[in-house]
């Protein structure tokens, strides 16, 4: 990632393109709808958040403890558990593996984690083919793009451009309906797996007490590919840990009402390690950091550590649905990439994501795991003001209108006028052009007053 606050602004020109902007609110609508019928299936949901939410401090609280207990079961299932510093480190460890079993191919399932780690252009370059196996992500691989989306890769595509994607690399219909398409994917995922003896997942949680690894999804490909595959490599976040295999009954339920309206995603596997009949006969577990220790040492912002990867926060952000996806350059968008962002790769480079929010709540009130989320964007805003790594121009902006505004023979002044037009000038600098500044009054209160009175 390489973020500039002007490449944030030149991205989120997109909020300007209505038929983006009619596209995006449509699929993030009909995801409010799904959500709003699969809250029914709770009696008590506030209940249920509450639980989770007490989980989830209580796994970061003994997070050391957990990380430790599941290595050791997860060993003892014959699986292997390696440790990673950061983004690169990851990439070596996954490289050394696939070159020493000679694997010039693999699949991978839809991961913000792999994201992170920027694996599909780091295996591009090691010419190590890597094959999709979401449908979203499959059709967005034949131009290289990135998801837009946590969840919903491919939210800002109408199911022409999706069809246009396919078509212009497979002998595909132009026409194709929505089941046309998603089948002739599927098609291609199951060839491609049933030759690739590698796969690379991420995992939803991990389960301390006996070493497992647990995959939620709906398309049913991570199944398909770990089982067909030799080699199974998953790469985890070290937050991703929880105590037991009692825990889920609540956090899978939440997981999947938040993040599709379902009462629970179509396939939940746990996989203990390799098998001991079939595929995969190797599997590794790489825990990766990633500035995750430095999120953690804030007191309050290390609550974000709890987040489960709904993406309920993302689709109901209005700020995500007029600037998109691809305006915060980096693997989480929305609410949680303006924490966890700047807090984990550098404030002083992402400081412009903590102005990326309206302060609207909506992303505290349907977090399922109580995350405060718009209270610790406001704790990010503190941080940039108390490091001063804030925009210099609008600092200096605001302390000479500060300095006017307090003088009222400043402002009744005949230069007062010349300067404004200068603030005005800084303003537009600062705030872009698409922001209307107000007029200001030809002549101060002050001036006004003794002429009527």
């Amino acid at each position: 990632m390489n973020g500039t606050k002007a490449t944030f602004l030149e991205k989120s020109e997109i909020s300007f393109d209505e038929e983006h902007w009619q596209k995006i609110n449509y699929n993030t609508s009909c995801y409010e709808k799904s959500f709003a019928k699969g809250k029914v299936n709770y009696r008590d949901m506030e209940l249920e958040k509450e639980r989770a939410y007490n989980l989830s401090n209580k796994s970061l609280m003994n997070l050391e403890k957990l990380l430790v207990d599941f290595e050791t079961h997860f060993n003892k299932n014959g699986g292997k558990v390696l440790w990673a510093r950061d983004a690169e480190d990851a990439r070596k460890l996954i490289f050394d593996l696939l070159t020493r079993e000679k694997v010039n191919a693999v699949t991978r399932s839809n991961s913000t984690v792999l994201d992170e780690i920027d694996i599909n252009a780091f295996l591009g370059r090691k010419n190590i083919s890597l094959t999709e196996t979401g449908f979203a992500r499959f059709a967005l691989q034949t131009k290289n793009l990135h998801a837009y989306h946590p969840l919903s890769s491919a939210i800002h595509l109408s199911k022409e451009e999706l069809n246009g994607l396919l078509t212009e690399q497979y002998k595909l219909k132009p026409d194709s309906s929505p089941k046309q398409m998603v089948n002739f994917v599927r098609y291609q995922v199951s060839e491609k797996t049933n030759k690739i003896h590698a796969c690379l997942t991420g995992a939803n949680f991990l389960l301390s007490d006996e070493g497992g690894v647990v995959l939620t999804e709906n398309e049913g490909n991570i199944l398909k590919a770990t089982s067909k595959a030799k080699i199974h490599i998953a790469v985890a976040g070290i937050a991703k840990v929880i105590p037991s295999m009692d825990d889920l009954s609540v956090l899978l339920p939440l997981l999947s009402s938040h993040a599709t309206g379902q009462s629970m995603a179509a396939f939940n596997n746990i996989i203990f390690g390799p098998s001991k009949t079939g595929n995969p006969e190797q599997m590794y577990v790489i825990l990766l950091n990633n500035d995750r220790s430095e999120l953690l040492s804030h007191e309050k912002q290390r609550k974000m550590m709890s987040c489960i990867h709904c993406s309920a926060c993302v689709s109901v952000c209005p700020i995500y649905k007029n600037i998109g996806g691809y305006a915060y350059d980096s693997s989480y968008v929305g609410p949680m990439g303006s924490v966890m962002t700047p807090l984990m790769h550098g404030l002083k480079e992402y400081e412009y994501l903590t102005s990326a929010c309206s302060l609207c709540g909506k992303c505290t009130e349907i977090c399922p795991v109580k995350i405060p989320l718009d209270d610790l964007i406001i704790e990010n805003r503190h941080l940039v003001a108390t490091e001063k790594v804030g925009d210099a121009k609008l600092e200096s902006m605001f302390k000479l209108m500060i300095w006017h505004c307090k003088s009222r023979k400043r402002m009744d002044s005949p230069l007062f006028m010349k300067k404004i037009e200068i603030k005005r000038y800084l303003n537009k600098q600062t705030w872009g052009d698409r922001r209307e500044l107000p007029e200001f009054a030809p002549k101060s209160f002050s001036q006004w007053w003794k002429e009527k009175k």
